[in-house]
């Protein structure tokens, strides 16, 4: 790379405690690369820094009873803390409400507004007439209409994850008042996106193939542009926000999302007066982002449009780095139900923060939703990093204090020495390749298959043998793995600064760059540190503790609850104390609980949507199943479906296919799947996917003569009482024809059979 590095992380939103999900997203996976970079000896700067203005933050300053500053402080404190404890290394941890950002922000503004992409409408909004004031989504809650859940917001219900517009919710009142608001008309700002739609596709296509976007990137921006960009909102009627700098306009502010990625550019300038030198030197710099999947629009669309529209020389994005979601145990992180780990367990838990580093990042959920498991920690702490890395630097630099006097011997690669370092040698360059291309993942995993490589070379030298037989022999083997142990704290340091650190100590030389790799730089003679322990075994007993803790769950059972659980006898037999699970008395256990009862449902409470799939990746766990990112009309999902023995991934990709959305979220094999991919089957047992012909993604199914909206999130075992099946190539649901806009759904293979 002959460019300057720039590189951001997504701000994260200051109203709360981020999880582990929202570390890996961005400013963990932002951390190896710049460490890279660092390492590599490029100019570069990592910027990252707290999104505080907006909705969310008044929402939770009056939750709280404080002011949004005073919230703002608390939270950027909080957020600072975290990332210096997990090691982000970030050239500067900036906030957005500086005077540095008002002005950028505004002048950004005012560039577009003069070239005309600034255009001024009416909209509907809810209004507080007791508070007088616009209500934005956050502060109206309510009932849901669909899964009539309490507590629903206006933008959304987080209970069955509706969309949902203020007039839909049942009986909808002020947060700030409790009072019903009305509607009333209100003047808005917004950013003509049309106008610049065409420079902005023409620069997606050309900056996605140059820069080599994740491929959920490139999909995501070019979704947005089939359906056609359209003018976007960018003022809110706030008090907590940049202000609108023009004449009947003051008592508006900056939609959070408008001025949010300026704040990358602010919080540079707030680094440095050389700012411009980062941010309006496209021919120099290259511009990195990382973030989750739902920040993409506002990456790939928004803020490039933006500016665009001032006509000024910007850096624009030149690789968006994107995750999938990681998920806790199944299910989401929530603070408020006390569910997953949150920055400061983290923390206060005693493991290291390399431990929690590489869990993350051996666990990055690149191409596919992943999920955070307690027992997968463990395995991956014991059997990985401690009995890979830990047991290698262990066995070498104890065994060099005991035989070497602590020195390093004297030694030369010998002929019987030359594959195993070439090999390792194609395993660095390997690497470096990937790293280059921001393949963060699967480096981890070749510089981890390297050091299984080098505990092997140990195990077949037998040094312990050899130091008595063939000195010789055994002063070159570990003169070869102290200098693979050299390496390996290279590779690894962008990974596990700690840990990098902690061996480099031991070796008792100054840490490497990336250039060292393969070189002979440790001396016969040199005196070598002190052996340490790298990584402490973790218990299963601490597993299940720490399992416990953040589960979310209400009631555990305590070891004397469990003590005094006792069986259901027979009258006259004496009780027995059995051992409980937690959370469950014994009859629980013992007893096999009688089956209940499914309600069945309507064929039309599935809610069925055409979708397009848009790649396909084999199971990392399971022989037979894929994992197909699917496009949906208001975004992607993830589907895991057991097609492997019927069709070909490549046959899949591209294809139109229905979806069950509202089918609760399960994972399988460690992967999550949101929803169900119909296909039909005969008892021939051939299969096809139902694959709706001239429909496009978001189109609805329809049961023929059935009206009403879909139900909330359904069960397996709900979705089970609805009878769908083929009948005479044509697809029926309970008996009544599914249809997309109005025709029935036709099936080529399958005549008669079962669709699942």
């Amino acid at each position: 790379m002959a460019k300057k590095i720039l590189i951001t992380s997504a701000l994260p939103y200051v109203n709360n405690v981020p999880h582990l999900g929202n570390i890996i997203g961005c400013v963990l996976s932002a951390d190896v690369f710049a460490r890279y970079c660092r390492s590599r000896k490029y100019e570069c700067t990592y910027i990252c820094g707290t999104d505080e203005y907006g909705t969310a933050t008044e929402t939770a300053a009056l939750e709280e009873g404080v002011t949004p500053k005073e919230l703002c402080d608390k939270y950027y404190k909080i957020h600072k803390r975290i990332y210096e404890w997990f090691g982000i290394s970030t050239d500067i941890f900036g906030r957005t409400t500086t005077p540095q950002h008002t002005k950028i922000t505004q002048e950004i503004f005012l560039d577009l507004y003069n070239n005309g992409y600034v255009k001024e409408d009416e909209i509907e909004q809810a209004y507080d007439e007791k508070a007088k004031m616009f209500l934005a989504d956050r502060f109206i809650e309510g009932t849901c209409p669909h899964c009539k859940s309490t507590g629903a917001r206006a933008d959304q219900c987080d209970k069955c994850g509706k969309l949902l517009n203020f007039n839909e919710l049942i009986e909808p009142r002020s947060k700030i008042t409790g009072t019903r608001p009305i509607v009333r008309k209100t003047k808005h700002l917004f950013i003509d996106l049309p106008g610049i739609e065409s420079e902005l596709s023409a620069w997606i296509e050309k900056a996605a193939k140059e820069g080599e976007w994740s491929e959920n990137s490139y999909h995501i921006a070019k979704a947005w542009l089939a359906e056609g960009l359209k003018k976007r909102c960018i003022t809110r009627d706030l008090k907590w926000g940049v202000p609108v700098p023009l004449k009947g306009w003051e008592n508006k502010v900056f939609y959070v999302w408008f001025d949010a990625p300026i704040g990358y550019i602010s919080i540079t300038a707030n680094l440095t007066d050389k700012w411009k030198e980062w941010w309006c030197a496209p021919e120099k710099v290259h511009l990195y982002q990382f973030m989750g999947k739902d920040n993409v629009p506002f990456h790939a669309v928004i803020f490039p449009s933006t500016l665009m529209g001032t006509g000024k020389k910007w850096t624009l994005v030149h690789h968006i780095a994107t995750t999938e979601f990681l998920n806790y145990e199944g299910g989401k992180f929530s603070k408020s139900k006390k569910l997953g780990v949150f920055g400061n367990d983290a923390v206060e838990s005693g493991i290291p923060a390399d431990v929690w580093r590489y869990y993350l990042l051996t666990n990055r959920p690149e191409k596919m939703d992943t999920d955070f498991s307690w027992e997968d920690f463990g395995e991956k702490l014991n059997n990985e990093l401690l009995a890979n890395i830990g047991n290698l630097v262990n066995r070498v630099m104890v065994f060099s204090q005991r035989e070497f006097e602590g020195k390093v011997p004297k030694g030369k690669v010998r002929k019987e020495d030359e594959e195993f370092v070439g090999s390792q040698k194609e395993k660095f360059e390997r690497i470096t390749q990937l790293l280059e291309k921001v393949q963060i993942k699967e480096a981890l995993h070749v510089a981890m298959s390297a050091g299984k490589e080098a505990n092997a070379y140990f195990q077949k030298n037998k040094p312990w043998e050899t130091a008595k037989t063939s000195r010789e022999d055994c002063e070159s083997a570990i003169y070869v793995l102290l200098h693979q142990v050299k390496d390996l704290a290279i590779v690894l340091e962008p990974y596990l600064p700690n840990t990098s650190a902690g061996i480099f100590e031991q070796l008792n030389v100054k840490q490497e760059k990336w250039d060292g790799i393969g070189k002979l730089s440790l001396k016969a003679g040199h005196k070598l540190g002190e052996p340490k322990i790298l990584f402490k075994k973790i218990e299963a007993a601490e597993i299940s503790k720490f399992k416990a803790k953040y589960s979310g769950r209400q009631f555990i059972a305590t070891d004397e609850q469990k003590k005094q659980t006792v069986s259901a006898k027979p009258h006259g037999q004496k009780q027995q104390p059995e051992k409980a699970q937690a959370g469950k008395t014994a009859v629980d256990a013992k007893t096999p609980k009688p089956e209940v009862a499914v309600a069945p449902i309507n064929a039309s409470d599935l809610d069925l949507e055409v979708g397009k799939i848009l790649s396909v990746e084999r199971h990392p766990n399971a022989e037979k199943l894929y994992v197909e990112k699917i496009l949906l009309g208001d975004g992607e999902k993830q589907i895991v479906s057991g097609l492997v023995p019927y069709i070909s991934a490549e046959e899949l990709t591209g294809k139109s296919v229905i979806i069950v959305k509202n089918l609760k979220a399960a994972v399988l094999r460690g992967v999550q799947s949101q929803g169900m991919l119909l296909a039909a089957q005969n008892e021939k047992h051939e299969l096809e996917v139902v694959s709706p012909p001239n429909a496009k993604p978001g189109d609805k199914v329809k049961v023929e003569g059935e009206e009403g909206k879909a139900a909330g999130e359904i069960s397996f075992d709900q979705f089970l009482t609805v009878k769908l099946e083929a009948k005479n190539h044509e697809a029926f649901a309970n008996g009544k024809a599914l249809l997309v806009n109005g025709k029935k759904i036709r099936l080529s293979k399958v005549k008669d059979g079962k669709i699942s």
